[in-house]
């Protein structure tokens, strides 16, 4: 089948709407770094309902865009290129920060979030390596084990790149308060206290290495039904084995060792640095049965 392009494609397919919603994730990227300086819970507070309404926004393309396909007879989800696959991770990135922000006043998050968010949706928004075009997809991907392997994935990154953000704001304050005498600025002030953040790193993670199990599960009986077997060592399917004994790890440094504090905030930051590389990195560097290249586009997954 013929690839529909043009502005009228780029308009039914939903790819304006995405490229629309990086401006409810650039205007909250500034309104969050302005809150670290002035510590205004108002414009935390609007900059979180902007980011709220741009997720809406996404959700609204991702139903259009998913319509389209079949509109077009394509009868899978599109997620498998790297525009999708960029703009979803954007999504569920935003998604799990608004989930955390209604149980925890981690305001400051905001920032590291927006920020990862805003890069993944302006480099598939502007960057020629991620065309928008949605194309047919190769026979093995065309499988119902598809888009619960991707969601259920995608869901456990957006959890581990909550915890990252977390690590990271961990640190910070943890090295601020461990020099005594030191007074607690305006940035600390804003920060939850350490054993809440320290808290909240910890369930995130649970919560994500739950999803990414699930993930890889699905992911070997969709193997055997594409490529007649449940593991094949594929680069992608090593680094996510290695994915998942990092966050294994994790949760049991925090039970048999007793680890706390900023071992597990590192080990978080870490992981989620692995995962970066087994999303992207694994397929661009060392290609194998998850990368589908092709003349006009790069299918990934």
């Amino acid at each position: 089948m013929n690839t529909i392009a043009g502005s009228n494609a780029y308009f039914l397919d939903g790819a304006i709407f995405f490229t629309i919603s990086l401006v409810f994730v650039v205007l909250p990227f500034i309104g969050y770094f302005i809150f670290l300086f002035t510590g205004d819970k108002r414009l935390s507070r609007a900059s979180f309902f902007v980011l709220a309404a741009g997720l809406l926004l996404q959700t609204f393309a991702f139903v259009l865009r998913w319509t389209y396909s079949y509109h077009i007879g394509i009868h899978t989800p599109p997620f498998v290129d790297l525009y999708d696959s960029l703009v979803f991770f954007a999504y569920v990135i935003i998604a799990g920060f608004v989930l955390v922000r209604i149980f925890y006043d981690f305001d400051a998050l905001g920032f590291i979030i927006t920020l990862t968010a805003a890069a993944a949706l302006g480099f598939a928004s502007f960057s020629p390596l991620a065309p928008s075009t949605i194309e047919p997809t190769m026979p093995a991907l065309q499988s119902s084990y598809l888009i619960y392997h991707i969601i259920t994935l995608f869901i456990a990154y957006g959890a581990f790149g909550t915890a990252f953000g977390l690590g990271i704001l961990y640190l910070i304050k943890n090295r601020k308060e461990s020099v005594p005498g030191k007074k607690t600025g305006r940035f600390l002030s804003l920060l939850p206290e350490i054993s809440v953040i320290e808290e909240a790193i910890y369930k995130i993670v649970v919560f994500g290495l739950v999803f990414l199990t699930a993930g890889i599960i699905i992911g070997a009986a969709w193997a055997d039904n594409a490529w007649g077997g449940y593991w094949s060592w594929d680069p992608k399917e090593t680094w996510s084995l290695i994915t998942w004994i990092t966050y294994i790890l994790f949760v049991h440094a925090r039970f048999a060792r007793g680890w706390g504090g900023k071992r597990l905030a590192w080990i978080a930051i870490i992981g989620f640095a692995v995962v970066i590389f087994c999303y992207l990195g694994v397929d661009l560097v060392i290609p194998g049965l998850h990368s589908y290249a092709t003349p006009g586009s790069k299918q990934i997954l």
